[in-house]
């Protein structure tokens, strides 16, 4: 072998190893998920579906009561999504319990290695509400670290009451732990009361939840599939190439096997290495696992697949040199239409995976540049500051459940600057086709006809945007009538539906918790308006508008709130958060002395940008983008590799016939007319079908190779052409 080839075989054997060795990460990342999607083990499950959240204070007062009793915990895990792709990214554990006395099955260990053990879950129970154990929302409420897998999604164990939280919803799998039949019935009956659910119910399993893994699996098998055709390329073109070579051996008595051995132990000397590179790789993209038994197999394991597949490569090649007839080796003959078509036919398959990539990509590339527009159309609202942390404080009653004095005290806060300048509320939500249907089984007796956007906004957020309201609809609303505003374009019986639910939505035949003015008389009115104003929607998600102009709009006043709005006014994050400040409000209105007069000085309330949420989002497309560009440049790379094999093939088999036919006088086109062909008919086919598939970065991307192609040919044609006619007129 030359040192180019020897050179080039070494690479692909330990890219083979390498990619073996990501791709196990990758398959160990998918087993950790299931892992934790079954924590913890033998626990029994509890289904909440469907309840407003005006009743999830309750609901989470019976599980924090179960949860209290020794030897008992309460489990929810969350998956959290985002990337083009809808992948995995986060699983969230929430986890009730006694911090004295943790249930063991709380510990959860993986291929050797503790992610978390009881003693950590004593210290997070124990510890502020907004304390994690890995990585949540700020690195320094992290109190333990978790060992990572690359690739995986990030695991993360907080509060129960701070994944409801952050989550937005009481709705989930509970997994109830240290929980004997009759404890489940009473917990059970408990529930009925809190949710309106049947015990049955409750027991019945969730459905439609499926998570996608991705597309880093599937391009990772691409690429180790791509690495090894070029290495068998290669290694066949090897074989072939030393025919003669191997008559000449042949001739002076000396073995085919010893000689088809020699010519390919660069290769397996190369496999041994990248069996122990392929370890090392599986260990570093693992940080923060220990080196165990278990461990060590599953690497050594992946190591010693890729070993095989290289060798696996280089046992076929051999196999050309072993099969060929001492005569046909002195001779140089065999079967060359075959080894040419068989190599045809390899190109084929790569441009095809080429052109396919292109268009399984064009999705996430057009989302990519929605989350980019995403990321712009947030830049109006950059500046308003939203509610991100709150410390426990004094209030630990309040942020189990038990107790409702901290949504209060907020409320009372929020209520004291309500039209304060730089203060306003604006909550949003997007009800689709999926919700209304649920609510046609029995949660509501009115259900709209469409889906809509619902706004929760204040008269000072309307103003900002624009949106006048009368001072006689102002004046109703802070006198506490609850005054919904709809499009007047909308046809008159969807207009009926929509108020009867908004009515029957707004009737509370509890005592609430925070008493508002609204509850004197409970009075609810409608007004319409002429969808003319472009509304911001305030929602991450790339499917949805950015701006909408017909939504149904509550005029909310702190008079004329009910308890699903009074006590979430504290809610957090991005979407869910209710409180928008600007910059010298916050200043003015979170600062401990005037907190102090709220009762919320000890909880340290603490506003941010809403561009510090928004970050992640200029993240994620710069990931894509990043991502796209490693697979595009690796599939051009390979189509390119696949090429040069394919000339350098067609000129050795075809040697002295060039040679001739070039100092004849033969244009190279004629020379190299099989090949041109080859290469001008499969790219304008791949053309053709990006066209019918509508992919336009597709038919760009087959475009631009199809004309780099056509240089490369032409370089290489005339390369080969001159070292051809060189040769001969040497020999």
């Amino acid at each position: 072998m030359s040192i180019w080839s020897k050179s080039l075989s070494a690479l692909l054997v330990v890219l083979i190893g390498a990619l073996a060795a990501v791709l196990l990460v990758v398959n160990q990342g998918n087993a950790l998920r299931e892992e934790v999607d079954q924590y913890p083990a033998g626990a029994t499950q509890v289904y909440v579906r469907g309840v407003s959240e005006d009743r999830a204070a309750g609901v989470l007062a019976v599980l924090s009561e179960f949860a209290a009793a020794d030897g008992h915990a309460v489990v929810r895990v969350d998956h959290e999504l985002g990337g083009v792709d809808d992948a995995l990214t986060s699983l969230r554990i929430g986890v009730a319990a006694n911090p004295q006395s943790p249930p063991p099955v709380l510990g959860l260990s993986f291929l050797g290695t503790s992610l978390f053990d009881t003693t950590g879950i004593s210290r997070l129970l124990a510890a502020d509400p907004a304390k994690s154990i890995g990585l949540d929302a700020n690195a320094a409420d992290v109190i333990a670290d978790t060992p990572e897998i690359t690739f995986a999604p990030r695991i993360t164990v907080v509060q129960l009451t701070r994944l409801i939280e952050t989550s937005g919803t009481i709705n989930g799998t509970y997994r109830l732990v240290g929980a004997d039949p009759a404890q489940v019935t009473e917990l059970l009956s408990a529930l009925e009361t809190t949710t309106g659910l049947s015990s049955d119910e409750l027991r019945t399993e969730l459905g439609g939840e499926s998570t996608d893994d991705g597309l880093i699996g599937v391009l990772l098998l691409g690429f180790l599939i791509a690495a090894a055709v070029l290495l068998l390329l290669l290694l066949l073109f090897e074989a072939l190439r030393s025919i003669r070579v191997l008559g000449v051996h042949v001739l002076v008595g000396k073995s085919t096997w010893r000689f088809t051995g020699a010519l390919f132990s660069p290769v397996i000397v190369t496999a041994a290495v990248a069996v122990v590179l392929s370890v090392a790789i599986t260990l570093a993209l693992m940080p923060g696992y220990a080196i165990t038994t278990d461990l060590l197999a599953a690497a050594g394991g992946a190591a010693a697949g890729g070993a095989a597949l290289a060798l696996a490569c280089a046992a076929i090649a051999g196999t050309v040199l072993v099969s060929v007839k001492p005569v046909d080796a002195i001779l140089g003959r065999f079967s060359k239409k075959l080894l040419l078509w068989a190599a045809s036919g390899i190109y084929v398959l790569a441009v095809a995976g080429f052109s396919t990539t292109f268009i399984f990509l064009d999705g996430p590339i057009r989302e990519a540049g929605t989350l980019a527009e995403v990321g712009r159309s947030w830049a109006s609202v950059a500046d308003q500051e939203i509610l991100y942390h709150e410390n426990i404080g004094d209030d630990q009653a309040s942020f189990t459940g038990q107790s409702t004095q901290h949504a209060h005290d907020f409320y009372d806060w929020y209520a004291s600057i309500a039209d304060k300048p730089g203060v306003s509320l604006i909550h949003t939500e997007y009800y689709g086709q999926e919700i209304l249907d649920q609510w046609s089984g029995g949660a509501y007796e009115s259900v709209p006809e469409q889906p809509f956007w619902y706004f929760a906004a204040s008269p000072s957020y309307l103003a900002s945007q624009g949106f006048e309201v009368s001072d006689d609809l102002l004046a109703r609303a802070r006198q506490g009538e609850r005054i919904f505003l709809i499009p007047d374009t909308w046809a008159a019986t969807t207009k009926s539906a929509m108020q009867a639910w908004l009515a029957e939505d707004s009737q509370i035949a509890y005592d609430p918790a925070i008493r508002t003015a609204y509850f004197d008389k409970q009075s609810v009115g409608f007004d319409e308006y002429s969808p003319t104003t472009s509304l911001f929607t305030w929602s991450a998600d790339p499917t949805r508008p950015q701006a909408v102009t017909d939504p149904v709009i509550l005029l909310s006043t702190p008079e004329n709130m009910i308890p699903s709005e009074s006590e979430s006014l504290n809610a957090v994050g991005l979407e869910n958060s209710y409180v928008k400040l600007s910059a010298t409000a916050a200043q003015n209105y979170t600062s401990s002395a005037f907190l102090t007069t709220f009762s919320l000085d000890d909880n340290n309330v603490e506003f941010l940008p809403a561009s510090e949420f928004v970050a992640g989002l200029t993240k994620t497309v710069q990931s894509v983008l990043q991502l796209f560009g490693g697979v595009i440049a690796f599939l051009g790379v390979f189509s390119l590799i696949v090429l040069l094999a394919l000339t350098r093939l067609f000129s050795t088999i075809y040697q002295e016939s060039l040679a001739v036919k070039r100092m004849l006088g033969y244009p190279l086109t004629r020379l190299f007319a099989p090949a041109i062909i080859t290469v001008g008919a499969t790219g304008m086919l791949a053309v053709i079908v990006a066209t019918l598939s509508h992919s336009r970065s597709a038919i760009i991307g087959n475009l631009i190779m199809l004309a780099l192609q056509a240089m490369f040919l032409a370089f290489l044609a005339r390369r080969s052409a001159r070292l051809q006619l060189s040769t001969a007129l040497k020999e």
